[in-house]
C-alpha cells in the first residue's frame, strides 16, 4: 500500500504532459480573461466571472487527460456536473457563451492540441472584442409607477419625463389591489445629468406617494449609428 502511495508522487512523462497542459491552460485563461476585460472596458462586469474564465481552462486541461480514454470516468464526471447547483443571478447570453468558450479552450488544450487551442482562443477573443465594441450599451432602465385607478396615466407624467429623460415608452400596464391601483411599466433612458432622487421625488408628488421602482435590466445592446 505504501508503494502505491509513493508511486502516485512519481513524476513521469504523463505527469509532465499534464503539468504542461495546465500551464498552457493558464496562459489561455489569461488571454481569455484579458479579452473579456478589454471588450467590457467602461462597462459593468463581474470580477468573479473574470476569475472563472481565467481558471476554467486550467481545470479542464487537467481533467480531460484522466477521462479522455475511459468512458466510465467520463460518465462519472458528467454525473458530478449534473449535481452542481449554481446559486447566482442570471447572466446574459454573451457571458454564457464566454463560459462555454473558456471550457472548450481548456478541453482542446487538455487533449494536447495546443496549436488549435490557442488559435481558438485568439480568434474568438478578437472577434468577441470587435463585436462587443461595435455595439454600444443603451442606458435603458425600467420604471414602474403605481397610480390610483381614477388617474389618467397617458399624459400625467409627460412633463416630468421630458425634463429628465431622453427616451421613454410604456412597456406594460397591470392592475393591482382588486383593480383600485394601476402599475405602469416604462422603458426609460435618463439624461446624463439626471438626478435620480429629484426625478423620483417629482413622480411621487404626482402619483400620490404610491410605489415607484426604478430597475436596471440586463444591458440592452443596440447598433452604433
Amino acid at each position: 500500500m505504501i508503494m502505491n502511495i509513493t508511486d502516485g508522487f512519481l513524476v513521469n512523462a504523463e505527469s509532465m504532459s499534464i503539468l504542461f497542459s495546465m500551464v498552457m491552460g493558464l496562459i489561455a485563461g489569461g488571454i481569455i480573461a484579458c479579452g473579456y476585460i478589454v471588450a467590457n472596458t467602461g462597462r459593468k462586469y463581474s470580477k468573479n466571472f473574470v476569475i472563472t474564465v481565467l481558471l476554467l481552462p486550467v481545470i479542464m486541461a487537467i481533467i480531460i487527460p484522466f477521462i479522455a480514454t475511459d468512458l466510465k470516468k467520463t460518465l462519472s464526471l458528467a454525473g458530478v456536473f449534473a449535481l452542481v447547483r449554481f446559486r447566482s443571478i442570471p447572466g446574459d447570453s454573451k457571458d454564457i457563451l464566454y463560459t462555454f468558450f473558456a471550457a472548450a479552450a481548456g478541453l482542446v488544450i487538455g487533449l494536447n492540441s495546443y496549436f488549435i487551442g490557442f488559435v481558438l482562443v485568439i480568434v474568438v477573443s478578437i472577434l468577441y472584442i470587435l463585436l462587443t465594441r461595435m455595439w454600444k450599451v443603451e442606458n435603458k432602465q425600467i420604471l414602474k409607477i403605481t397610480i390610483p385607478e381614477d388617474m389618467n396615466y397617458k399624459d400625467v407624467f409627460t412633463d416630468i419625463f421630458e425634463k429628465y429623460l431622453v427616451k421613454y415608452g410604456v412597456k406594460n400596464v397591470k392592475t393591482s389591489n382588486m383593480g383600485t391601483l394601476f402599475t405602469i411599466s416604462y422603458w426609460v433612458q435618463p439624461k446624463k445629468d439626471c438626478d435620480t432622487k429629484v426625478f423620483i421625488d417629482e413622480l411621487r408628488t404626482r402619483n400620490g406617494n404610491l410605489n415607484i421602482i426604478l430597475e436596471n435590466p440586463d444591458d440592452q445592446l443596440v447598433p452604433v449609428l
